[in-house]
């Protein structure tokens, strides 16, 4: 089936057209910048539930701002200026000025606004964009939790993106790096943890590889590949689909018309490192593989209100499950069809725009449900949602903004009683970075006073009902482990925050300066202050990292 799509996507594409078909990559602040513009009434109902987009996509919307320069503040003209060089291609071609360190440019220009690559070639029928990618940086901690401790890395890497004949993108991304210092220290970040290399092989070196072929086939498109996505609404995390887990093997299809848009998603997940209850004897886990099919629909209505409806699979097999590859069928119907076996959940998420200025979201994530067991604390009835706002020109002082929002993640949610099949990649969610049986409240003001600074500051506060463990066993199910589902013997009820009550409260700062087109420097600093059975910690963490893109 694999192959049969690839030849369908290159057999359609030979249409002419001048847009990039590639997607524009989830951490690109371009995201930022037409979600604020959304919220101002510029770009309405500026719709990023589902990211990435294709730079053609994006450079759309760019468009559209440009036609309301006039209403736009000083420093969001100066972003569109920056965003209007790195999507020139895109905007038009004819006035794109990139420049390429192989092209025999003056040297001056190296630190101009230009857009700048290893290399770059464009004729009629195809584009070949080459970037290198490098970055140090510096990590400290010190506290009760970390006396003291320092990792730095080193990273260095390559990406390759194009378009051939204005309807088959390609992208390419791989990146190395080296740990230099705390390995221990070093592991509390979640992405380098994702990372088998340093993680499970102990090796100082880590890595990462993204690569698809998306074509564009008129009414619909079709990609093949890995990469990060992202679903749903939030700005802590999105409880349906975050980019916390490694990136995602998949094939997807996607279709707009109108006010209506609709994906569907098959991907293959990593099967998590345990035996897994469930499966045949004889059968060793390396045999079966994870999958996760996904389904969502969005509506752009009443010129102020997106919604969407969403349902996922997750299951494991020995090979792909057809009835999970059909695009239109409703999941938790076939998975009951195929002896109710698998992990479903549905759900639905909106964002509103009432007033310029103004947006409310929120999202509603079913993992299980019995209607008639409602209100009786019993364990398969797990809800996750995430309400809040988001105001700009805070006081009505321009670039300011504020984002505000609560997340509840009840007992059990992303979970399943027969290990393989939870809501994961490995040991990683695929959605919200809270753990089942938790809450969490955030505020955030972000400033943007000029398009080559942003920085920003925000307090969190969660709480976490963990399981109670003794000598490496659960001896207290709470619900609190998305990789221990309900087992036979632990309780018919699951109360929110029982089991080891965890408080952990946080000051986040932020900064980001561009001094130079494609040269950032950041840097961060955190106030953590944790309550436990074990105790109270504090701790300090701090972060400084310079990032180039040429």
């Amino acid at each position: 089936m694999t192959r049969r799509l690839v030849v369908a996507a290159i057999l359609f594409a030979t249409a002419s057209s001048t847009a990039q078909v590639e997607n524009v990559p989830v951490s690109n602040q371009v995201y930022e910048f037409i979600d604020r513009l959304g919220v101002r009434g510029i770009l309405p109902l500026a719709n990023l539930t589902v990211i990435p987009m294709s730079r053609g996509s994006v450079a759309e919307l760019l468009r559209k701002a440009e036609e309301k320069r006039a209403e736009l503040s000083g420093a969001e003209a100066g972003y569109l200026d920056k965003f209007n060089i790195e999507f020139a291609r895109e905007l038009d071609a004819a006035g794109e000025k990139a420049l390429g360190i192989f092209d025999g440019e003056p040297v001056g220009d190296f630190f101009s606004e230009r857009e700048k690559y290893l290399y770059h070639y464009s004729d009629s029928s195809a584009t070949l964009y080459l970037e290198f990618l490098g970055s140090l940086e510096a990590r400290m901690g010190d506290g009760d939790s970390w006396d003291a401790a320092g990792s730095y890395f080193e990273t260095h890497g390559f990406r390759a993106r194009g378009t051939i004949k204005g309807r088959l993108g390609y992208f390419a991304q791989v990146t190395n790096g080296t740990l230099y210092g705390d390995r221990e220290f070093a592991l509390s970040d979640p992405r380098l943890r994702t990372s088998v290399k340093f993680n499970e092989l102990n090796s100082p070196y880590f890595d990462f590889a993204e690569a698809y072929l998306r074509a564009d086939l008129s009414w619909f498109n079709l990609e093949l590949g890995r990469e990060f996505l992202k679903l749903g609404t939030g700005y802590s995390d999105r409880l349906f689909l975050s980019d916390n887990a490694p990136a995602m093997d998949l094939v997807k299809l996607d279709a707009s018309y109108g006010c209506v848009r609709y994906a569907f998603i098959h991907g293959s997940l990593i099967m998590e490192p345990a035996w897994y209850e469930g499966l045949a004897p004889d059968d060793p886990s390396w045999q079966v593989n994870k999958y996760v099919a996904i389904h969502r629909l969005d509506l752009a209505l009443f010129g102020l209100l997106n919604v969407a409806f969403f349902e996922a699979v997750v299951y494991d097999r020995t090979s792909p499950e057809l009835a999970y590859l059909n695009p239109l069928i409703f999941l938790k119907s076939a998975e009951h069809s195929l002896g109710d076996r698998d992990n479903t959940m549905l759900g639905f998420d909106l964002e509103l725009f009432p007033f310029a200025g103004y947006k409310l979201f929120g999202g509603l994530l079913v993992d299980d449900v019995d209607f008639s067991k409602m209100g009786t604390g019993w364990w398969g009835n797990q809800f996750a949602w995430q309400g809040g706002g988001y105001l700009s020109n805070v006081a009505g002082i321009d670039d300011i903004d504020l984002h505000a929002e609560y997340a509840r993640i009840e007992p059990y949610v992303y979970s399943h009683r027969i290990t393989g099949n939870a809501f994961t990649s490995g040991e990683f969610g695929l959605g919200h970075n809270l753990q089942p049986n938790s809450d969490e409240w955030l505020a955030r003001i972000v400033a943007r006073p000029w398009a080559s600074f942003r920085g920003s500051i925000g307090v969190r506060s969660n709480r976490h009902g963990a399981n109670v463990v003794e000598d490496g066993a659960v001896v207290f199910n709470a619900g609190g482990d998305r990789l221990v589902g309900h087992r036979d013997g632990d309780g018919d009820t699951a109360d929110f925050l029982a089991g080891d009550l965890i408080e952990t409260k946080y000051i986040e700062l932020r900064a980001w300066y561009e001094p130079v087109n494609e040269l950032v420097f950041s840097g961060a600093y955190e106030y953590r202050w944790q309550s436990s059975p074990g105790g109270t910690a504090v701790d300090h963490f701090f972060g400084l990292r310079a990032m180039l893109e040429f």
